[in-house]
């Protein structure tokens, strides 16, 4: 407790600090009608949140719409790592997430682009195996806009860098061409300000916004499905744009055919340009971005700690993400010159999976799965027993393991006490058989699929 109250100490003063850097970019007065009455109240370590309370919701509205992303930077600029900063008022109801709010007025084309972030460029997007063709097709659409990709659809699932991608158009757009007029909105966002125009009777407004631009990026655009208006003023501005050679850039959480409720006019034109699609990183990259994003906010891990984040969290950046803020709080709190240590990993690990599957357990259903089809139980595939009866079935549950977990050798290596070129030599093994027996190919692709689905990441 007495660590926390002097943590917080240090983040007044620092909050102190951001409102004399703001009497730059205002004056006194008004520094001190935004920021005077907006109160450091806590901060919670497991997030790396901290909390700032207002007593006034007009003040609210303001700050969460204007000011929260420089506060939010700033403080994490000084404390060199990242945290949120929310901002409360006893009368108004918080939202888990709290992001700046956009304009959903159509009248300011620059309202548009208020929610897409300068920080996020084609320089910092980590490129990997599963990235690598979308990351591709998005510098090729600054290039050349409407000329080879048009649209350009991306999909995948949630906090795998969509969004990072289509902010880095943005940016690499306004320095290439300044004077472009560029229109990103979310899905939802698309339907709000349509239905703010039509309740002003200002649906021109609304259509000279979207139709007249020279790119428009739509996030999340399986948003406007099963909503019919919505769908239909869409038809009409993607068909104009199109006609006049003005790039269209849209990322969904699936593909085009798989969005339910969409009109098959608008499924059809999101297939004509090119499909590109995000899959949850493979080890080497998940390796690649916690080191990157570790380095960016000068946090020091292990080899040992880097390999067990890696292999624990499997389903997106989002979680490599929150692992780093929160371990670089621990260690502020901690002081700057405190280790990370692997205890500390994994507890941040467990609490960041929350419902998840712990990797322990995945593997456990491997063990249980290899049992099923050889009747040989874990302990003898982890055993010191050579014996043909349990040679293959050992090679098959490391194949297995590598394949689903995409644990290192060497850890595989741990839960076998075999050396590395032992489980590489197994895996071989497996590959070859499965190349040369179509049979056992099945076999071991149906249990791959079993166990996959079975699993929580």
């Amino acid at each position: 407790m007495e660590q926390n109250v002097s943590f917080l100490a240090d983040l007044n003063s620092i909050w102190e600090s951001f409102k004399n850097y703001y009497l730059s970019k205002m004056s006194s007065e008004q520094v001190k009608t935004w920021f005077g009455s907006l109160l450091l109240v806590d901060f919670d370590s497991d997030t790396a949140t901290i909390t700032m309370k207002t007593e006034s919701s007009f003040k609210y509205k303001i700050l969460i719409t204007r000011y929260l992303e420089d506060i939010q930077d700033y403080f994490s600029d000084t404390l060199k790592f990242a945290v949120n900063v929310r901002i409360v008022c006893d009368d108004i109801q918080q939202d888990p997430v709290q992001e700046p709010a956009s304009s959903t007025s159509a009248q300011d084309a620059s309202a548009s682009l208020s929610s897409y972030k300068f920080r996020y460029t084609f320089e910092n997007f980590i490129v990997g195996g599963t990235n690598r063709f979308a990351h591709a097709a998005c510098r090729a659409v600054v290039d050349r806009p409407a000329e080879q990709f048009n649209p350009l659809f991306i999909y995948g699932p949630s906090g795998l860098g969509k969004t990072h991608l289509m902010n880095a158009i943005i940016n690499d757009m306004r320095i290439k061409n300044p004077s472009a007029k560029l229109i990103y909105v979310k899905g939802d966002d698309f339907t709000n300000q349509m239905v703010d125009c039509l309740s002003r009777q200002a649906m021109q407004e609304f259509r000279d916004k979207f139709r007249l631009c020279d790119m428009l990026l739509i996030d999340d655009i399986q948003f406007i499905a099963g909503k019919v208006a919505t769908q239909e003023e869409f038809f009409h501005t993607f068909d104009k744009l199109y006609e006049d050679g003005k790039q269209i850039v849209l990322t969904s959480d699936r593909p085009p055919k798989d969005i339910n409720h969409l009109e098959d006019r608008l499924r059809t034109r999101f297939e004509s340009g090119l499909i590109a699609d995000i899959q949850p990183p493979d080890l080497e990259l998940r390796m690649a971005i916690i080191k990157k994003k570790a380095e960016q906010v000068n946090l020091s891990i292990s080899e040992e700690i880097l390999t067990y984040l890696a292999e624990n969290l499997r389903s997106n950046i989002r979680q490599i993400e929150g692992a780093i803020k929160k371990l670089g709080a621990q260690q502020f709190l901690n002081g700057i010159q405190s280790k990370i240590t692997l205890d500390m990993a994994k507890s941040c690990v467990d609490q960041l999976l929350g419902e998840a599957e712990p990797l322990s357990v995945t593997i456990d259903k491997i063990f249980s799965a290899v049992f099923r089809v050889y009747g040989v139980d874990k302990a003898d595939l982890v055993g010191k027993n050579r014996s043909r009866k349990i040679a293959l079935p050992r090679h098959v549950s490391i194949y297995l393991i590598r394949s689903i977990t995409e644990m290192s050798f060497p850890n595989i290596g741990k839960i076998f006490d075999k050396d590395h070129s032992t489980i590489v030599n197994s895996i071989s093994k497996v590959q070859s058989l499965m190349f040369s027996d179509s049979e056992f190919n099945k076999l071991i692709t149906d249990l791959e699929k079993e166990i996959r689905s079975s699993v929580r990441i």
